[in-house]
């Protein structure tokens, strides 16, 4: 059967998704029959189905989609070069193949299959909001099931929590800025309480308090484009519901596990937010003028700081991570790849306007949030996919097909 053009967008746009949230779900127990690792097997499958799509002659660069993934190449070149100076062996080896050969392909890949084309674009935002509600329901069928600490398909709440903040993020960014159709919006609303209800009884305290400061960052975008009433009257009644909202949210949902979590933090840091202080320090007294420009070297900070070997650790702030592995050179080129895919993601909308620069903005600022507070590089894959996908360009001229040399 012969695959049109609008099948190969789909799969490749699905199956990148897949990839990029393979470590939400692949531990369950149902996926376990798998011979090879599923984020092997679904990134390879991501490269050929793009291949699928050069063979068409359907995979044109544009130039955002050739800088963001050079600055990247650029970024990683160095972190796989300070191996020469890393006291790590091990968690080295791991991290530079993982930085390279997964979060390096949910980068390159979002710039250069899903970015590039608007129904490649679409199709990956269904997708992603398809897993962050399905990850809502196993985590309330799991709720419902056991309580306390939840581990949705065997994994931990915090990962599974910021797939779901992604997907109730795309469904509120419908609500607010588009409700072009009908029954999409209605699907939106209902798949967002659930995804509400699923993120507050998670306990994912993170990417709890990123949703809601993104969810405003929302509001205020849909008055300021006047996709919400902007009104006087308007703004009295935001007021107003959002403190009738805050008092009957803080009434009935301290219930909740996420909320639970949320509150301790009156009384003090709690040991999970103590630790996290503890490693901030700990990685500020241990920069000294000597390291500060090239970093101590990749897989260094478990080595130099906690726990004292060469063991996969990290000081749950890529900031500190990068500066304290990569030095100020690391953490330039970092800066250079974020701030370069902002500066075109705002540019293009200046230019050209619409809702999908907006919403790609907001969740780059939602992950952003939330690798401040946890993860490794690696760990937070989601914000460089995002960060590849903000190549999307409306504006951007096509610079070349990527076509076989023989095609017509």
């Amino acid at each position: 059967m012969r695959l049109h053009a609008a099948d190969i967008d789909v799969a490749v746009a699905v199956c990148y998704v897949a990839f990029v949230f393979s470590g939400v779900y692949k531990s369950a127990w149902y996926l376990e029959w798998s011979p090879i690792d599923l984020t092997v097997l679904l990134g390879a499958t991501t490269v050929a189905l793009s291949a699928l799509l050069v063979a068409a002659g359907r995979l044109e660069l544009t130039p955002p989609a050739v800088v963001i993934p050079s600055l990247f190449g650029l970024f990683a070149g160095y972190a796989v070069l300070s191996g020469l100076w890393s006291p790590s062996t091990e968690y080295y080896f791991s991290k530079s193949i993982r930085l390279v050969g997964v979060t390096g392909l949910a980068l390159g890949a979002g710039s250069v299959v899903v970015a590039t084309s608007y129904r490649r674009l679409r199709y990956a935002g269904f997708a992603t909001a398809g897993v962050g509600f399905v990850t809502a329901v196993e985590m309330l069928v799991q709720y419902q099931q056991v309580g306390g600490e939840l581990s949705p398909f065997g994994t931990n709440y915090l990962i599974t929590g910021r797939a779901i903040g992604l997907g109730l993020l795309l469904a509120v960014g419908y609500l607010v800025l588009s409700r072009e159709d009908r029954t999409l919006s209605v699907v939106a609303l209902s798949s967002a309480i659930v995804m509400s209800y699923a993120l507050l009884v998670s306990g994912a305290r993170g990417p709890t308090v990123a949703v809601a400061g993104s969810i405003g960052l929302f509001v205020l975008a849909g008055i300021v484009l006047g996709t919400l009433p902007n009104g006087r009257l308007a703004l009295a009644g935001y007021g107003v519901a959002g403190l009738v909202s805050l008092v009957g949210f803080a009434t009935v949902a301290r219930q909740l596990r996420g909320i639970q979590r949320l509150l301790t933090l009156v009384d003090g840091p709690g040991r999970s937010l103590g630790l996290r202080f503890g490693y901030w320090t700990n990685t500020f007294d241990a920069l000294h003028p000597g390291m500060l420009l090239f970093g101590e070297g990749l897989g260094a900070w478990p080595v130099l700081i906690d726990p004292g070997y060469d063991t996969r650790y990290y000081p749950h702030n890529i900031v500190l991570e990068v500066l304290f592995e990569l030095g100020l050179v690391g953490l330039v080129l970092l800066c250079a790849l974020f701030g370069y895919a902002l500066l075109n993601v705002a540019r293009d909308w200046t230019e050209h306007g619409g809702a999908t620069h907006v919403v790609l903005g907001i969740l780059f600022v939602y992950m952003l949030v939330n690798v401040m507070v946890t993860g490794d590089l690696n760990d937070n894959r989601f914000l460089f996919a995002i960060v590849g996908v903000m190549a999307y360009a409306v504006g951007s001229r096509r610079i070349t097909s990527l076509r076989p040399a023989s095609a017509p």
